[in-house]
């Protein structure tokens, strides 16, 4: 047994008082007003002894100073003031509430006694301001006198009742208000005669905003109208059964003097019962559903609208669900694929998608799904004959008014025929990027507002300058000879739109210091208003073509001797032609041999003794004969003067003997020049050119060679380092050259 316990033994009136009790024992009390414990009065005592043994929390304020003394129960509500309340005075021991506890004490001590109820104090029993509610009642405790010489306090804790009923209060409130609130319809009847109990503001919106409450239904409901009504309630309090009506047509007044309106209600009859089973009261519910009605009946209309829109539409439609399956696909998609209806439901419509493009089209919609974001990819789609085109495939999430998918709308777009012309175009693009290139040609644009020139590569090599993104257009400005100043474009022919179209000037390239020719081609971009805004040109380094310009001119004094030259080979021509016959007849082959020399010395002399058109040179040699007995075809060839010479006399030749002695020669006849540029055995190039005469008299072989066989046989065949056949059939001469394609024939159509 403890030491505190021994001395508890030692004072009976202690003894069973608990762990308070060996804490009083063992208390020095001699410190205290009340002085040593074995002075004690018996009053004291006695009321101690009783304190100790109740289970309920008390406590004794000990003369004047109220020193306390209190039981285990106490000791508990006390919390963290326990043990240092005991012995203390009630005023320092609770100083919180010593405005109070001095009246206790006033009053008690005075012979009165105190209650209270749910007394709301603030304490710190824990160190800090705790709100409690407490049942407090004080009386006086008499010493052997009758004189009060203490109080004793019973203190029942009743914070917890008091915050339950506070929160019942306040739920029943709350109950109440959302019973009031409440959207849909509610009422409480009670008894055979359905008298309203309680009713909130839906339900008085649907009575015409009138106080039923405390009247019987055929009371508040006289109107013949409610007879049904009120039959209904009858039936429902006699059987017990529960009545649901749907979409109930009903006369509301939406507010208080307004029309009233036809509205469609849901409305559910439900019987209240006693314990015992029996029928007490009818408790009514129900919405005003005109709206939802109304929306569901708007949304078959949309959704009516929607596949009939999605029908007669050329585009694929498709929806699925907010978990990216499938649900519906338009007829367009099964006419297009051939499969049945329904077939791509799911995650079916994988079989149309081309095996390569299944992942990547699955990725995609399955991370648009994911992260609710619009969906678009490409890929390409079966069609029923087994082909495969490119599509483009879009979908936008359909959101509810609270921002949750309710379903995906999308659809397939046929890109085939653009995806193929977008290639095409691209290789245009291409090829016209590598003519440039090849050509020497740079592009440019120019911004008039700012005034800046962006250019493509060879630009700004063309330039000398280096590669790029824009200059300011006074830094190529700069570059102009000054002498070609007035040649360029100028900021105000710029802004109007006047610049010339095509100029040529020199400029100073910065890298090399070289002078070159630029040849610059423009045209203009302009607003709705008309104004240019941009301009648009090519331009390229024409400085070989100027040397070259520059070395015909000097060449031109080098054809003079050229025509001597040829007038040594009419000399020869005149000789041969003279040789060995009459002056009559040797003055009109000289004359036809020398026009024909004279109309290839013509084309030559207009493109510089360069090259001659194979066909202008034909077409003026056969000129003098019967042109309309004459038919001439085929594909540009330009040939070198020697060429352009010996084809001429060799035509000549040919239309000479024809008119004389072959086809020509009658109304009927008829001569074809034509020829061809296939490919050589070896690949090379070639050039067949024949001569064919047809329905003239009939052919037969020379007895002897004349200067013209020589002509077109020797001469013909070494200008063009060719072979010449010649056959005379008997329906007409055939005449046929085969040589190699000269050089740089197909580059130029000078026809």
């Amino acid at each position: 047994m403890s030491v505190a316990a021994d001395q508890a033994c030692d004072h009976a009136f202690l003894r069973g008082g608990g762990a308070v009790g060996a804490l009083i024992a063992a208390h020095d009390w001699a410190a205290t007003p009340l002085g040593p414990i074995r002075s004690w009065r018996q009053s004291l005592k006695t009321s101690v002894s009783i304190m100790l043994r109740s289970q309920v929390p008390i406590i004794l304020l000990w003369g004047a100073a109220g020193v306390m003394i209190y039981n285990d129960a106490y000791a508990v509500f006390a919390a963290n003031r326990h043990p240092k309340l005991l012995g203390a005075n009630v005023r320092e021991g609770w100083p919180e509430v010593a405005t109070f506890n001095d009246h206790v004490m006033a009053v008690c001590l005075g012979g009165g006694t105190l209650a209270f109820r749910d007394q709301e104090m603030t304490l710190l029993r824990s160190g800090k301001p705790e709100q409690v509610w407490m049942n407090l009642d004080y009386s006086p405790v008499l010493d052997e006198d009758g004189i009060p010489a203490g109080v004793i306090a019973v203190v029942v804790e009743t914070t917890e009742k008091v915050a339950a009923e506070r929160w019942r209060a306040s739920e029943r409130d709350r109950q109440r208000q959302m019973f009031e609130q409440a959207p849909g319809f509610m009422a409480l009847m009670s008894g055979p005669d359905h008298r309203f109990e309680l009713t909130n503001a839906a339900h008085r919106q649907l009575v015409g905003h009138r106080d039923v409450v405390g009247l019987p239904a055929r009371t508040a409901f006289p109107d013949a109208e409610d007879q049904d009504f009120i039959a209904t309630l009858d039936r429902i309090y006699r059987t017990g059964e529960t009545v649901v009506a749907t979409a109930q047509p009903a006369l509301l007044q939406l507010t208080p003097g307004s029309p009233k309106q036809q509205r469609l209600i849901d409305l559910v009859y439900q019987p209240v019962s006693n314990p015992d089973g029996a029928v007490m009261g009818i408790f009514i519910q129900g919405a005003d559903v005109t709206e939802r009605h109304h929306a569901e009946k708007a949304l078959r209309q949309s959704e009516a609208q929607f596949r009939t829109f999605a029908e007669a539409m050329p585009n694929q439609i498709w929806t699925s669900g907010p978990d990216g399956l499938m649900t519906w696909f338009s007829p367009q998609v099964y006419h297009y694929s051939g499969a049945a209806p329904g077939a791509f439901d799911g995650m079916g419509w994988a079989a149309m998608v081309h095996p390569n493009d299944i992942a990547k089209a699955s990725e995609a919609w399955i991370s648009a799904v994911s992260g609710e974001q619009a969906f678009e990819t490409e890929f390409r789609l079966r069609r029923s004959d087994g082909a495969y085109r490119w599509h483009i495939a879009r979908a936008v999430p359909i959101r509810s008014p609270d921002g949750h998918i309710g379903q995906w709308i999308g659809s397939n777009t046929d890109i085939d025929d653009q995806k193929l012309t977008a290639r095409k175009l691209a290789e245009s693009e291409r090829r016209l990027q590598l003519s440039q290139k090849a050509a020497g040609i740079g592009s440019l644009e120019l911004d008039i507002a700012s005034g800046l020139v962006y250019g493509s590569d060879d630009f700004w090599k063309i330039w000398g300058l280096p590669a790029c993104e824009s200059v300011h257009i006074s830094t190529l400005e700069a570059l102009v000879l000054r002498e070609y100043k007035d040649v360029r474009s100028t900021a105000e022919t710029r802004r109007d739109g006047t610049a010339q179209p095509s100029v040529e000037y020199r400029i100073r390239r910065p890298d090399t210091g070289q002078t070159r020719w630029l040849s610059r081609s423009i045209d203009f971009v302009h607003d709705e208003k008309g104004k240019p805004i941009k301009m648009f040109g090519v331009m390229q380094d024409i400085t070989a073509r100027k040397d070259s310009e520059e070395r015909q001119k000097m060449l031109a004094h080098e054809l003079e001797h050229r025509i001597k030259n040829i007038l040594t080979m009419v000399s020869a021509i005149a000789t041969q032609t003279l040789r060995n016959t009459d002056i009559a007849t040797g003055r009109t082959v000289l004359n036809e041999r020398l026009r024909a020399l004279s109309k290839a010395h013509d084309i030559l002399t207009d493109t510089r003794w360069t090259a001659a058109s194979l066909h202008e040179v034909l077409t003026n040699t056969i000129a003098i004969f019967p042109t309309q007995q004459i038919e001439i075809s085929g594909p540009p060839v330009a040939l070198s003067p020697s060429m352009a010479l010996s084809m001429a006399l060799a035509a000549n030749e040919l239309g000479t003997n024809a008119l004389k002695y072959g086809a020509l020669s009658v109304p009927q006849g008829l001569v074809r020049i034509e020829w061809a540029t296939p490919l050589a055995a070896d690949g090379t190039p070639s050039l067949i050119w024949r001569w064919t005469e047809s329905a003239g008299p009939e052919v037969a072989p020379p007895t002897r060679k004349g200067f013209g066989s020589v002509l077109v046989k020797t001469v013909l065949a070494a200008d063009f380092a060719g072979q010449v056949q010649l056959d005379y059939h008997p329906q007409g001469l055939e005449c046929c050259l085969t040589a190699p394609l000269p050089e740089g024939a197909q580059q130029k159509d000078l026809d």
